[in-house]
């Protein structure tokens, strides 16, 4: 059931809209105006512990946030929001609200997952703009190990799995257009959150796989060069990281096994790096093949028997090595 105004445009009168603004009478005209354009369930924060209260309070369509607010915790903590860590909608639209649109700011911006951003003082002829193209269209998310949100690329990266890209409910446009009910949202939301959930453990493996894919290219001839040696020990201390973090997040899961094998990576690179550099090449190819196997194990291959018997091969192998 479409709700549009008599002259074409979304209705926003049951859409939830948080807000929050380093400026406290600046903000409260702003909510006043909003108010009159048909913002009427509108929110304002002015710390992060009431961010995340009001995100946790309902489905809520739209955050406008001041970068100020945060500063250099902006990209941290609307990240959470994206990987619902706080709030109860990660796909929200989130527009922040700046000064300046200094090279820096803008660059963490777009790592945040930002939709838009709005240079201050805000006209709200400006946020009605944004909210109103939004409602009628807004990109698909990406996930990845270090971000999630919005997709920034026009095209594909050679080492990007295609099925990172994820359609996103949009809860802006099914409460301004489609009419679509609370509890109908409810249900989009939670069924969207496990798929991106899912696409989440599956960045884990690609990323290991990039990186220890690299390790096994420089590797060979990094004893010749310094800088080689310095990206073997840092790809090395990376992929230690993320394998870490894999194995908290699989342990007791279904994907215990591939917490097995991020244990059994994470020792095979410390071994590697307590070798002379260029020593330690078998190590260096089992390491490649298990970060393809993990890569594997978490993609739409989990369930093949051809997977489970290239993962036992190489725990064979690597029970050999050691």
């Amino acid at each position: 059931m479409a709700v549009l105004t008599s002259n074409g445009e979304p209705r926003f009168d049951r859409v939830r809209f948080v807000m929050g603004d380093a400026g406290l009478e600046a903000s409260s005209g702003i909510m006043d105006s909003l108010y009159e354009r048909g913002l009427r369930r509108t929110t304002r924060c002015g710390t992060t512990d009431q961010l995340y209260d009001a995100l946790d309070s309902d489905i809520v369509d739209v955050l406008m946030y001041d970068y100020d607010l945060l500063g250099n915790d902006f990209v941290e903590v609307m990240q959470s929001i994206r990987r619902k860590q706080h709030g109860r909608n990660p796909f929200l639209v989130i527009v922040a609200t700046v000064r300046d649109s200094a090279f820096d700011t803008v660059r963490r911006l777009i790592a945040a997952g930002v939709d838009d951003l709005i240079r201050k003082p805000i006209s709200v002829d400006r946020v009605f703009g944004s909210l109103n193209s939004f409602a009628v269209k807004r990109k698909p998310f990406t996930a990845s190990y270090s971000y999630i949100g919005p997709t920034r690329r026009l095209t594909r990266r050679p080492d990007e799995a295609p099925s990172q890209l994820i359609r996103v409910p949009n809860t802006l446009r099914s409460r301004a257009i489609e009419g679509v009910s609370d509890e109908e949202l409810e249900q989009m939301v939670a069924n969207a959150v496990a798929v991106l959930a899912d696409k989440r453990i599956e960045s884990y493996g690609v990323e290991i796989n990039i990186t220890c894919a690299r390790v096994a290219e420089i590797y060979p001839g990094a004893i010749e060069s310094h800088e080689d040696q310095l990206e073997v020990r840092t790809s090395l201390n990376r992929m230690e990281i993320v394998a870490d973090d894999l194995r908290n997040n699989c342990a007791d899961t279904p994907f215990s096994r591939v917490a097995d094998l991020a244990t059994m990576l994470i020792a095979v690179s410390q071994r590697i790096g307590k070798k002379p550099m260029g020593r330690a090449l078998v190590e260096v190819q089992l390491l490649d093949k298990l970060a393809l196997a993990i890569r594997r194990a978490l993609s739409t291959e989990r369930q093949s028997v051809n997977v489970m018997q290239e993962i036992s091969s190489i725990v064979a192998n690597y029970t050999r090595l050691n």
